[in-house]
Parts: C-alpha cells; sequence; structure tokens
C-alpha cells in the first residue's frame, strides 16, 4: 500500500485501534487493493471497520472529528471518504449525529442499473427481463411458503397484497394511485416469499426504473377499455400464489409481466429514452 495516513503504521495492516480489522481470516496486507489517493486510503480504512467480524448494522462510528484524528487527514478528506462509503451503501450518515454501519442494502446495485438505463436503451428492456424473472421466482417461493410450515409469517404480506388490490380497484383512474398501488402490490409479494435479498433487489429496480412504471400505466389507460382490470389481473396473481401450488403461481406471474415486456418492446423511440420496468 502506499503511504498511510499520518498516525499510521506503513504497513498497511489497517486501522491501528481496538476496532481494527486485522486478525484471522484478514488478507496479508501485501494482497489488499493499494489506493493511490489519501481519500481512497481512508475509504479502504474504514471499510475494514465495517466489514470487521463483529461489526454490527447500526453500530454508530467515531465522528468525523475523531476518525480524521486517528487516520491523521483533514475533516475536508475525511467527509469525501464518507461520501464514498455512503454511495456504496456501507454506512448512514446523519445531520449531526455520527455515521452509523448501514444494513445490507442493494444501493450499489441501485445506483449502477440508474446509471446503466442512462446511458443504454438496450439496457430498459435487459433489466425488465430481471425484473421479469425475480419477480417469477418470488410468486413461485410465496406460493410454497403459503402451502408449507410458514404460512404465518406471510399473513401480513398477504394483507398488504390485498389492500393494494382494493386501493387500485377504488380509483383506477388516478395515476399517483394506480402507481402506488401497483408498487404496494408487487413488493407485498416479492416479501412474502421470505427472501430479503430478492426484495432488496427489486427495492432497487423499483428506484432506478420507476419511471417506466408510469409510462406503462399511461399508455395502458389510453387503450384499455377497463381501467379497472388491472386490479382483476392483480387479484388472479394473488389467488394463484394462495392456491399454495408454485407452478400456478409462475405462470400467473409470467403472463402478468409479459403484457409490460411487450408493450416496453412496441413504445415508441422518443418514450423509450426513459426508465423501464414491469408493471
Amino acid at each position: 500500500m502506499g503511504s498511510a495516513p499520518a498516525g499510521r503504521s506503513g504497513s498497511g495492516s489497517g486501522p491501528a485501534d481496538p476496532g481494527a480489522p486485522a486478525g484471522p481470516g484478514a488478507p496479508p496486507a501485501s494482497r489488499r487493493a493499494r489506493p493511490n489517493s489519501l481519500t481512497a486510503q481512508v475509504v479502504s480504512f474504514i471499510e475494514e471497520l465495517c466489514l470487521a467480524p463483529g461489526a454490527e448494522p447500526g453500530t454508530q462510528l467515531p465522528s468525523e472529528k475523531e476518525l480524521a484524528e486517528r487516520f491523521g487527514v483533514s475533516r475536508v478528506v475525511l467527509r469525501e471518504a464518507m461520501k464514498t462509503l455512503e454511495a456504496k451503501g456501507l454506512v448512514h450518515r446523519r445531520q449531526g449525529k455520527p455515521a452509523v454501519i448501514a444494513s445490507p442494502n442493494a444501493l450499489p446495485v441501485e445506483n449502477f442499473i440508474a446509471l446503466s438505463v442512462l446511458r443504454d436503451r438496450r439496457a430498459l428492456m435487459e433489466f425488465t427481463e430481471i425484473r421479469k424473472a425475480l419477480e417469477v421466482h418470488g410468486a413461485r417461493l410465496a406460493a410454497q411458503r403459503i402451502a408449507g410450515p410458514e404460512q404465518e409469517e406471510t399473513r401480513e404480506h398477504i394483507a398488504r397484497a390485498r389492500e393494494a388490490i382494493a386501493r387500485m380497484r377504488a380509483a383506477p383512474l388516478d395515476m399517483a394511485n394506480r402507481l402506488g398501488t401497483d408498487v404496494a402490490f408487487h413488493r407485498a409479494i416479492a416479501a412474502a416469499s421470505g427472501n430479503r435479498s430478492l426484495t432488496q433487489i427489486l427495492d432497487a429496480l423499483e428506484q432506478s426504473l420507476a419511471g417506466s412504471r408510469e409510462q406503462s400505466h399511461r399508455r395502458f389507460l389510453a387503450v384499455c377499455a377497463d381501467p379497472a382490470s388491472s386490479a382483476d389481473e392483480h387479484e388472479e396473481v394473488l389467488a394463484a400464489v394462495l392456491s399454495g401450488d408454485p407452478a400456478r403461481a409462475v405462470a400467473a406471474m409470467e403472463e402478468h409481466l409479459q403484457v409490460t415486456l411487450q408493450e416496453i418492446e412496441t413504445r415508441p423511440a422518443a418514450q423509450g429514452n426513459g426508465d423501464a420496468e414491469p408493471f
């Protein structure tokens, strides 16, 4: 590693403090990445603190002043490092308070998706296909849980899915309501799968690709004779999941999301420059 920040050992062995991650299983210093800038070095050291054995989400990190003094860097350098760590989803900064170690999240995935969609129109379809695959698998898992011993744990999520359908049916022409209830329904089914990582990745897709959801709904309303039919489609998906038959749940979600894939494929080029995702 290049020269360490002032007040640190030049061996590159990581933070010289009780919270240092250097220990059994830690990679030798010679194998670690060798950041060039002072900011990158601080990022690397704080990453080790966040990922050290025993480091728990929500644990408060030392104050910016303490960290700056520990690493022998300016507050400006420390703040730049913290911005980088927050963008990577490793820390959560709070106004006027020390940062805390962030819970596992898909923020890096969200950033990657958003940038990809902005740069390449083909990414619209690619991420929609990924979303479809994840949602179909989520429906399969949800149906398995309904039919298995974990059924009790899914009731809250199923109740939220039912509520979303009811709200969707009550105001099918209200765009804000359509968008909100659509997101709520799919999020509830994903949560019913019991797979937290799948849910987090789908949330990242939702955040990055939300713009296209509105385009899809607007085009649907322009050609559909019955705006409330969207609620019927979601009702069919929910019924399939509640059947406890994974194959039926997969088929229902697959058919539901295939409509969106077809809509995006036929979307005029001027519209296709926005985000995209299934509804």
